[in-house]
């Protein structure tokens, strides 16, 4: 039994939602204020948790202006538990694999929760109901369907070691309540505890010296003659005596052992010395799995977890996904979970994550983008830490080499663009045919209608790809001081002057992924760096370099450079080389302040502001069209999407 499906209205920032849910593990995962602990109170509103916690809808609960809200979950696989709420149960058709249409049964739980306007004892009264049925209006949901439905939350900022702690009810002792070993092993256990209390309290032992001392010389001065026969003060652990226990009844055997769980704490090690956040809180997700193994046929085995990276260094957090994506593969359990760790989004089946984006979900299972099954084998074996960021960006750009990848976000922020600003990730693809797979991932299947645009993933996708054409002035023939290509049989499509449409090889580039919220756009001529020295940072280009310039066309200038460039020492010196030229502008500008001008913050600041503003016009009419278009495309606000820009203004941007 798992919840297969999820709607939502009018809750939170979700407007409208419906999701599909993997049966085993679900990764939530977006940027900050994404949706991802709204999902999750979603669920926990709907089932509460089987802990102390109480949860209640509340005014800031309600989607803008709204005064209705419902969250409804829908349960598939329920026949081993259809006893439970047969009365509650639908039907819904199906197609098998062969195509026939079948019937299945399915629970639909839906809590409605409407704002009255009206308040009771000083707080606004929220009315709500939990109702089976498809459109929420069957019966009302008993108190014991809801317990048994009632979901395992771990909080966010989870204190490990106090659940793990004695006391009334800890968690702890829920646990090993449902050990079948401390089931099987009752009567044992209870029959140590009495031997222990017989020796404890035996005559002239100091515990049974204080009791008599507390009885005689206080209890006994403070209360009636009368009452003295029958109270005194009594001291053992968890009231287990030899006498009787062997003619106990069940039930007083549990409360016993219920008593003496209490008392029992967990800890890492036998000293009990002190220890990291981090181990506690791996014992106590795995008591809790734990737990949802032992309970799973009188419990609805879901597991909500915020962050598990909590604590834990970059190597334990993919270990601690491995053994939950473990357990949930190997058992009935089913767990949604939240995370802002590359880390552990990195060693996720790609199929078992679903990004949040902007009120919208969009899962990246097959079947939902345009990959195709060899396509997740791909991601399975090659995404890590450093591509997974893309899972939390407003935007990527996706480059192919270490120069774009480099000196880029250089660039980006000297023309008022800082990337972090916007929330841009940039990512260097590995091969020509990898950036296909991560477009593709952000491609929703059958939905490039304009009509779909709301389905569309909001994340916006720029993929950088070479022309890689070489022009005449590459070759390396005799009067040709530069040239350093020689045509033969293989490299013959490499050369310019083969090329018999080049709009059309440009699209050939693009491979039809220029849709939706991704643009894939081509250098205008043979590679980043050779299109620099082309469109204007010719002299840049000679300079960190450490050669002369030469006369000639713009092709022959930029061929020399290419013949020249290492791309990742070329790309740091030219980060360097342009930042410089920021700081001579700023300090003209200050100049041109006059001497009494000169120390004043004020003015210093709106000169560095100026000096800014026209170092970027400049900057922009050297740089090759399609690299201000792609900064453009990844750092152009939305209506909806308010982002400050930080280190410059809006006004010094020259798009």
């Amino acid at each position: 039994m798992h919840i297969s499906r999820i709607k939502i209205i009018n809750f939170r920032l979700f407007e409208k939602l419906d999701l599909t849910l993997n049966k085993g593990l679900n990764i939530l995962v977006g940027e900050n204020d994404s949706g991802k602990t709204a999902l999750i109170d979603a669920i926990r509103y709907v089932l509460g948790t089987n802990t102390n916690d109480r949860s209640f809808i509340k005014e800031e609960d309600f989607f803008a202006e709204s005064n209705d809200l419902s969250i409804q979950l829908t349960f598939s696989d329920v026949d081993t538990h259809a006893y439970r709420f047969v009365e509650h149960l639908s039907h819904e058709e199906y197609h098998d694999e062969d195509g026939d249409t079948k019937r299945r049964s399915v629970l639909h739980l839906q809590l409605n929760a409407q704002n009255t306007g009206t308040e009771r004892r000083g707080y606004p009264y929220i009315k709500t109901e939990l109702k089976s049925g498809v459109d929420g209006n069957g019966l009302s949901i008993e108190a014991e369907i809801r317990d048994f439905l009632a979901a395992t939350y771990l909080k966010p900022l989870r204190d490990a070691e106090s659940e793990l702690s004695s006391g009334r009810a800890s968690r702890l002792s829920q646990i090993l309540s449902s050990s079948k070993e401390v089931k099987a092993g009752m009567s044992d256990i209870l029959s140590i505890i009495a031997e222990a209390n017989d020796s404890l309290l035996a005559d002239d032992t100091a515990l049974k010296n204080a009791a008599e001392n507390i009885q005689s010389n206080y209890l006994h001065e403070l209360i009636f003659e009368q009452d003295k026969e029958n109270l005194g003060a009594f001291i053992d652990v968890a009231g287990v005596r030899n006498e009787g226990l062997v003619d106990l009844p069940d039930n007083e055997k549990r409360r016993h052992l219920r008593a003496v769980l209490e008392g029992l704490s967990l800890a890492l090690t036998k000293d009990r010395k002190m220890h990291g956040l981090g181990y506690h809180n791996l014992l106590f997700i795995g008591a809790e799995l734990l737990l949802l193994e032992q309970e799973a046929e009188n419990e609805f085995p879901l597991l909500l977890i915020e962050e598990p990276e909590a604590h834990l260094h970059p190597q334990l957090q993919m270990k601690l996904l491995k053994f939950i994506d473990a357990k949930v593969n190997s058992s009935s359990v089913q767990c949604i979970l939240s995370t802002h760790s590359t880390n552990i989004s990195s060693k996720a089946d790609p199929s078992e994550i679903i990004m949040l984006n902007k009120g919208g979900a969009f899962p990246l299972r097959e079947g939902e983008t345009e990959l195709g099954t060899d396509d997740y084998k791909y991601l399975r074996k090659f995404l890590d830490a450093t591509k997974a960021n893309v899972f939390f960006a407003k935007s990527i750009l996706f480059v192919e080499g270490d120069g774009e990848n480099i000196l880029l976000p250089e660039i980006a922020r000297l023309l008022g663009r800082p990337l972090e600003n916007y929330g841009v990730s940039i990512v260097k693809y590995d091969n020509s045919g990898s950036w296909k797979r991560f477009a593709r991932l952000f491609l929703r299947k059958d939905k490039d209608n304009i009509s779909n645009k709301n389905e569309w993933n909001p994340t916006k996708v720029c993929v950088l790809r070479d022309l890689d054409l070489w022009p005449d002035c590459a070759e390396e023939i005799e009067g040709n001081l530069h040239g350093f290509k020689k045509p033969n049989n293989r490299n013959k499509s490499y050369w310019l002057r083969n090329c018999e449409d080049l709009e059309k090889l440009k699209e050939q580039h693009i491979d039809g992924l220029n849709r939706q919220n991704v643009t894939v756009k081509i250098s205008d001529d043979w590679t980043f760096e050779y299109c620099l020295a082309k469109h204007g940072l010719f002299s840049e280009c000679c300079s960190i370099l450490g050669i002369d310039e030469i006369e000639g066309t713009s092709e022959e200038k930029a061929t020399y450079i290419q013949s020249q460039v290492s791309k990742t020492d070329f790309a740091y010196d030219m980060a360097d080389l342009l930042k410089a030229q920021l700081t001579d502008r700023e300090k003209i500008c200050i100049e041109e302040l006059g001497e009494g001008n000169t120390n004043n913050n004020h003015h210093i600041v709106e000169a560095k502001r100026k000096a800014a503003i026209q170092y970027a016009s400049e900057l922009e009419a050297k740089l090759p069209k399609y690299i201000v278009e792609s900064i453009k495309h990844v750092t152009t606000k939305q209506k909806d999407d308010e982002v400050s820009t930080g280190e410059h203004s809006n006004e010094q941007s020259p798009f």
